[in-house]
């Protein structure tokens, strides 16, 4: 047995928890459901957009209040009851797919509902991510941390294949609104399987100490750990460069610059998936002494993908240039927040979660405007030349250096 495969087996090994199986799978059906939304949402935009710039300034209204309540949302993950704070969120954003369902079926829905409901879905995603991150540790033992991150990247990946292929489908043939709704549905599932979570056990009296101290606390860790602060630079320039050509502007890029329809959009987000899921299960697999190594290929494949993105003329070639760079950025991403988890204290986890969803949240508001302007100024094919150019030279600075990865790992409290 090969060392890659014993170490695939043992991270597999996280899902005999039954727990953490039911728990895996309701993200996964829920996680269908948002990739249906976004699409639909997208799908919206493009119909009565006259540039991607408003595209981009409703993704910015979703992610720019992330920075805002992130770090309030990784304090009070750590201080308070991690499931109670993902059921309150959960049920505010079921209730917002709902309305915007009711909105875009009566035909009422302006760039203003969007916005308003984007503002709403940050704030919520602001307490959900670090509340998330934070609840792993109840449900999985800290050894197989890594492999439980790993396997969740790979769950939602594998919704991202499903999602907009099926958000194609019944846009095409219920109308847009039934995104919506079917989103708003896919909640019932991880709202059941967090009313069966047990609460978190009591720490040492110096543990729930450092739960209650604030948000300064995560990001002195980040800072004064090596391979923690490295981890968050390569993420920021994948957000920078590479992440609103993928997030924000695929559907403008291949409606508008390669003249494809509806159900070709979808079918290409979802084949960018695959590129994603494939790195995702590959994170299972890769010893730590080979992380550095699939970094740096990461950045290789996701530098190329870019410039084949400005040369493609047809569906095929695009379809495997996004498989490519979310490939090349989901290996970045994967093993980036594998790093950040497994080094963090549990106590200071919900902070130290934060500050990690800022390196791609508080990025890419600003980024896809930037990507907009650059598409309107110079032309889309344009603009991921040279993006794709200070990606690969941002890349080689990060990664060229000797990583410190082999750093202790910071003792718990």
């Amino acid at each position: 047995m090969t060392a890659e495969t014993a170490t695939f087996r043992s991270s597999m090994s996280v899902l005999r928890d039954g727990l953490f199986a039911r728990f895996m799978l309701a993200e996964f059906v829920s996680m269908i459901g948002a990739w249906m939304q976004t699409q639909a949402q997208q799908f919206l935009v493009e119909e009565r957009a006259h540039t991607s710039m408003q595209q981009a300034l409703v993704s910015f209204s979703l992610m720019i209040v992330i920075p805002f309540f992130g770090p309030w949302g990784g304090t009070l993950a750590d201080r308070a009851d991690k499931r109670r704070i993902l059921f309150v969120v959960l049920a505010v954003q079921a209730t917002l797919a709902a309305t915007m369902g009711v909105l875009v079926q009566g035909q009422w829905w302006t760039f203003w509902h969007l916005t308003i409901v984007a503002i709403a879905l940050g704030i919520s995603h602001g307490f959900e991510g670090p509340a998330y991150s934070a609840l792993l540790p109840q449900l999985v033992p800290r050894e197989k941390l890594g492999a439980a991150v790993a396997l969740d990247r790979s769950i939602f990946h594998a919704a991202r294949i499903i999602g907009p292929a099926a958000a194609g489908i019944m846009v095409a043939h219920l109308g847009t609104a039934s995104a919506f709704y079917a989103n708003a549905l896919s909640f019932i599932f991880p709202l059941l399987i967090l009313c069966t979570v047990p609460p978190r056990p009591r720490g040492t009296a110096e543990q729930e100490s450092r739960r209650r101290t604030g948000f300064a606390d995560g990001w002195r860790h980040v800072r004064n750990d090596p391979p923690t602060f490295r981890m968050i630079e390569i993420m920021v320039a994948n957000s920078l460069f590479c992440s609103p050509f993928v997030v924000i502007l695929l559907t403008f890029y291949a409606r508008r610059t390669l003249g494809m329809d509806a159900l070709e959009v979808g079918w290409l987000m979802s084949l960018t998936g695959i590129g994603a899921l494939s790195a995702s299960f590959a994170l299972l697999a890769i010893p730590h002494r080979l992380r550095l190594l699939f970094l740096r290929l990461g950045a290789v494949l996701a530098g190329a993908a870019m410039f084949a993105l400005a040369l493609a003329q047809t569906f095929a070639m695009a379809a495997v240039a996004f498989a490519t760079l979310a490939l090349g950025l989901n290996f970045l991403f994967g093993i980036g927040n594998q790093i950040v988890q497994e080094r963090s204290p549990d106590e200071i986890r919900g902070r130290v979660s934060a500050v990690a969803n800022l390196s791609f949240l508080a990025v890419v508001p600003i980024s896809g405007i930037l990507a907009a302007a650059l598409d309107i100024w110079l032309g889309m094919r344009t603009a991921l030349v040279v993006c794709a150019s200070c990606y690969a030279v941002t890349a080689f600075c990060i990664l060229g250096r000797r990583w410190p990865e082999n750093s202790p790992t910071p003792p718990q409290a």
